[in-house]
């Protein structure tokens, strides 16, 4: 099933949070909507109506962003417990900033791949206890 990609608005953030009192951020799907959800990802690619959406030409998709480089909170990467060496002086510099330098270290490394990577990389494949084989 494709996961639909969504752009963020913030004028439209902003006026719902004005109106509703609620962010984007912090909205919650109603029960009617899970239960939607979980139907159409129960459902084979083959008996989803997509009859109303418009088909999308290849120079369309080349300009499509990946949501996660969109907006943060909907990108939950999986977390693998590795070892790792640094230098001592990296290591101790992100040390000297407290707690949550494991935390910065991961974003650091992250810029530098959304930077220096012109395509989407194929994700890791895992088996069932969440342990990456390749």
């Amino acid at each position: 099933m494709n996961i639909p990609i969504f752009e963020w608005d913030e004028d439209k953030n902003k006026a719902n949070l004005a109106k509703h009192k609620v962010s984007f951020d912090d909205a919650e799907l109603s029960p009617a909507d899970e239960k939607r959800l979980k139907t159409l990802a129960n459902m084979e690619d083959s008996e989803i109506d997509t009859s109303d959406m418009p088909p999308l030409s290849a120079e369309r998709l080349a300009h499509f962003v990946p949501a996660k480089l969109l907006n943060r909170s909907l990108y939950r990467p999986v977390k693998v417990p590795i070892k790792i060496n640094y230098d001592a002086d990296v290591l101790e510099w992100f040390r000297s900033f407290g707690k949550g330098y494991q935390t910065r270290m991961n974003a650091a490394l992250r810029e530098y791949m959304s930077v220096h990577s012109l395509r989407e990389p194929k994700p890791p494949k895992y088996n069932s206890t969440q342990k990456c084989v390749e």
